[in-house]
């Protein structure tokens, strides 16, 4: 398993886990089936009812915090994910004691957070499923209370075995030498640069060939017009982690790295307005 931390900004980071080798659990065949169905939507019109429901869904779905999402792509000890290893693959200008006192804050944090929140959508499903009696239109109050009841447990879940892991040292951090190509020039954490000595990342073929995208004045913007530049830069763009994207392979990365870099930015950007 790989956990990447790409830094959005020098003290906000996005985080993305790639796992391997899972069993599905019941629920995890059930969500998954579920979010199958639901991308089906996606070929209605959007000026159809099934087209203005699955827009709003998804908006909403993108309104939830990109660190749930990262805690849910960590596998669950019932899913067979009891590792021996895993990689944390960071660049050189994050320290390796800042990296996990990061991971194990976020993980003691979102514990008890996701803990309180699933109770308050077991709570709410009663509630939610009176919605039934409404005739033609699916339920999807009650739908989107399931699904949030699994967000949580998931994620409730997930940041326990991170913790785990990481009570349990079986993780190494790896410094990957291309991902540390994009934050050239970007300043290093004072002090650090002792303790950021782990195993460097092997290198790509071809990768290197790829120029780092300029970090352009609108990438220090909200996405909405008129925001004033935010004081902390983005260090990276939207075509930046496209092209990270590529040089890991993975087709997971790139949802997951754009959506916490348009949250981090616009709530950088709404606390400096």
């Amino acid at each position: 398993m790989r956990i990447f931390v790409v830094p959005i900004t020098r003290a906000r980071w996005a985080l993305h886990c790639h796992p391997v080798n899972i069993v599905p659990t019941r629920v995890t065949k059930w969500a998954a089936t579920a979010s199958e169905k639901w991308s089906k939507w996606a070929v209605y019109p959007k000026n159809t009812w099934r087209g203005r429901i699955y827009t709003y869904g998804e908006s909403l779905m993108d309104r939830i915090d990109f660190r749930e999402y990262f805690l849910k792509e960590i596998p669950t000890k019932s899913e067979g994910a009891m590792l021996s290893k895993v990689d944390i693959v960071a660049p050189s200008i994050l320290g390796k004691t800042e990296v996990l006192n990061e991971l194990r804050a976020l993980a003691q944090k979102q514990i008890p957070y996701h803990s309180k929140w699933m109770k308050i959508c077991c709570y709410m499903l009663p509630v939610s499923s009176l919605f039934t009696l409404v005739p033609v239109i699916p339920n999807f109050p009650l739908f989107y209370n399931l699904f949030r009841v699994y967000s949580h447990y998931k994620a409730r879940h997930g940041a326990q075995h991170l913790l785990h892991l990481l009570d349990e040292g079986t993780y190494e951090v790896v410094i990957d030498s291309e991902l540390s190509r994009w934050y050239q020039g970007a300043a290093s954490p004072s002090g650090s640069s002792a303790d950021s000595q782990t195993i460097e990342g092997t290198r790509s073929a071809g990768y290197s060939s790829i120029q780092r995208s300029p970090v352009t004045s609108d990438d220090q913007r909200t996405l909405e017009n008129g925001c004033p530049l935010l004081e902390d830069p983005v260090l990276i763009s939207d075509n930046d982690i496209s092209r990270m994207a590529t040089y890991f392979q993975l087709s997971s990365f790139e949802p997951a790295i754009r959506r916490a870099r348009h949250q981090i930015v616009a709530e950088l950007a709404k606390s400096s307005s």
